[in-house]
């Protein structure tokens, strides 16, 4: 007759790794549950909230404010930029060649 030996370490491994999964899963639940034992404790930030709320609001006079003279200043006038000209930009035309973005079309007439 045969004998059956041993055997059955995978089933076992994964049969192991199932209860240490759900041995944490549980130690978690315990450690993270809140008491229901009574009201919050108070702490020090607690308290100087509460007399902070207390204390009258400081009544500090408004300081007087001087009419708005008018403008007088004349209008400034916009700064217009020429911008780039392709045509007689040298680092402007190196990059275009580089690149091969150079045009066979005749330049534009003027």
């Amino acid at each position: 007759m045969a004998e059956k030996r041993g055997g059955g370490g995978f089933f076992w491994g994964i049969v192991g790794f199932l209860i240490g999964v759900a041995a944490t899963l549980a130690l978690l639940a315990f450690m993270s549950r809140e008491t229901t034992l009574g009201p919050d404790p108070r702490t020090a930030a607690d308290e100087a909230a509460e007399d902070a709320r207390e204390l009258p609001a400081p009544t500090v006079p408004a300081p007087e404010v001087a009419a708005p003279k008018a403008e007088t200043r004349a209008p400034v006038q916009p700064r217009v930029e020429r911008g780039i000209d392709p045509s007689t930009d040298d680092q402007l035309v190196d990059d275009a060649a580089s690149a091969g973005m150079t045009s066979r079309a005749p330049p534009p007439e003027e």
